[in-house]
């Protein structure tokens, strides 16, 4: 059997369940939002919680826990995406399911809620996590800037693209 501390992961402190009990949903819908889809997001979520226990140790008692796993989160969805990229050697293409029959008011929302996804699967990745973090999540560009590894100024500019880009694509009425 292995001493106590002899394995980096042993000595990691219980308290990281609570971290991940407190903060697996934030960081999900941030890589659900990002890769727009459930296993990817599962997948994406898992590998930030491991790179975050192998990091555990390293992290100050004043640092903000969130922003700390939501920057792993982003920065697991963009290496995803770069071996995805290295890898595809086609035009992927996207099956969606044909939205079934709704009536009135259920098909009406249907569409917008499709309508909206499509927007924003438009925009850059980089826009969309601003997006995402500031209104899902409502944190504060300081917070967001330190996230995406931008500044609070750039963060601000792509608040105001996604804005821009989704009000003209959903129309006046959205």
């Amino acid at each position: 059997m292995a001493t106590v501390g002899a394995d980096p992961i042993e000595s990691r402190p219980a308290a990281f369940a609570a971290v991940v009990a407190d903060h697996w949903t934030a960081v999900y819908r941030l890589l659900h939002s990002l890769a727009g889809d459930p296993h990817a997001a599962d997948d994406l979520t898992q590998e930030t919680f491991l790179r975050a226990l192998q990091r555990y140790g390293d992290l100050r008692p004043e640092s903000n826990v969130r922003a700390w796993l939501l920057r792993i989160g982003t920065n697991a969805y963009f290496d995803a995406a770069r071996k995805r990229k290295r890898a595809r050697t086609g035009p992927l293409d996207r099956d969606l399911p044909a939205a079934g029959p709704a009536p009135g008011h259920a098909l009406e929302t249907a569409e917008r809620a499709e309508q909206a996804r499509a927007a924003l699967a438009e925009l850059t990745d980089l826009t969309r996590l601003v997006f995402h973090l500031r209104a899902q999540e409502e944190l504060p560009f300081r917070e967001i800037a330190a996230i995406a590894g931008t500044t609070e100024q750039a963060a601000r500019w792509h608040m105001h693209q996604a804005r821009t880009k989704l009000l003209a694509r959903l129309g006046d009425d959205a």
